[in-house]
């Protein structure tokens, strides 16, 4: 069997035209969730702390909860180990400001930094930053599409500007931070990271990467190998569509993990305990009700005795 490695080190054999550690140029990486893009962006940032130790970087993340876990890291390995001021906006804005003066390493979402970079003409901690991390760059076409798209398209923008070349506005968001760029007359950077994308090239030259900088692999492509099956369901109502999909989430939790631990995501809490009743219900049609149960049920008394189902009470 080949050896499989992370996408960090297949694009380090590409040697001097990786754009990651070094040169300044943008950057757009999609590899598989476990690849090892969190890597690319860390030695980004020692890139920009070697050649520039008095500027900014923004890691932008699409959740509060995934900004909680970056700024727990970034500020263990940053923060702890090379005396660095690694900060996290809160949404305040007068709060985000004092955290943008004196942060070094910027974590934040992108609605946040969206409103502190709105004013960057007369805000000189947002012209400082030299480094936007992008990642989960794939959320373009979710909920938090906009605000990322105009993030973006601002920090574009504005690098355009600080250089003094005619860049051309493309998107809000990565085009202000070009923008803001050519204004004070120096590069802003972009990592973009993200998973496989259809149109990778499209976004790339959205960004302003060239193609030595831009990086699509495979969804196969990752460190531990992964099987992936896809059913659509073309059905436009919401409901209609999750009842629809109960009796095939059964015949493929049977079919791809049989007796092997299985997690089934869902929308929300209830509807996590109506497809468990559902998911019973047909163990129990198909003369299996035991089927999900891994333990002998006088084992299991002790537990269900301190159990109480406040619904059905």
């Amino acid at each position: 069997m080949a050896q499989r490695r992370p996408v960090w080190a297949i694009i380090d054999r590409r040697g001097p035209s990786w754009c990651s550690t070094p040169s300044d140029e943008d950057v757009f990486v999609g590899a598989p969730s476990g690849s090892g893009k969190s890597v690319i962006a860390e030695l980004a940032l020692l890139r920009m702390l070697s050649t520039n130790q008095g500027s900014r970087a923004v890691y932008l993340l699409p959740k509060d909860a995934l900004a909680d876990i970056v700024f727990a890291d970034c500020y263990h390995k940053f923060g702890t180990r090379f005396n660095l001021k690694v900060v996290q906006l809160t949404g305040e804005t007068a709060t985000d400001h004092k955290l943008l003066n004196k942060g070094q390493i910027i974590i934040t979402t992108a609605d946040k930094w969206d409103i502190l970079s709105r004013r960057w003409k007369v805000r000189k901690s947002v012209q400082s930053v030299s480094l936007f991390i992008v990642d989960a760059l794939q959320l373009l076409g979710g909920e938090e599409g906009p605000v990322l798209e105009v993030v973006c398209s601002r920090m574009r923008y504005i690098s355009s500007q600080i250089g003094g070349e005619e860049g051309p506005v493309l998107e809000v968001v990565c085009s202000r931070m070009r923008y803001i760029s050519s204004q004070i007359g120096r590069q802003i950077r972009i990592v973009a990271l993200s998973l496989p994308l259809a149109d990778a090239r499209d976004v790339s030259q959205w960004l302003g990467c060239n193609a030595n900088c831009s990086f699509n692999f495979h969804p196969s492509v990752r460190p531990l190998p992964l099987q992936l099956h896809i059913q659509g369901f073309n059905i436009s109502h919401a409901a209609s569509r999750l009842a629809a999909m109960t009796k095939p989430i059964y015949n493929a939790v049977i079919r791809y993990a049989g007796n092997k631990p299985c997690a089934v995501f869902v929308p929300s809490r209830r509807h996590s305990r109506l497809l468990a009743a559902d998911l019973l219900a047909l163990a129990a049609a198909h003369s299996s009700p035991t089927r999900f149960l891994r333990a002998r049920p006088d084992m299991l008394q002790p537990f269900l005795k301190r159990v109480h189902d406040k619904v059905r009470e």
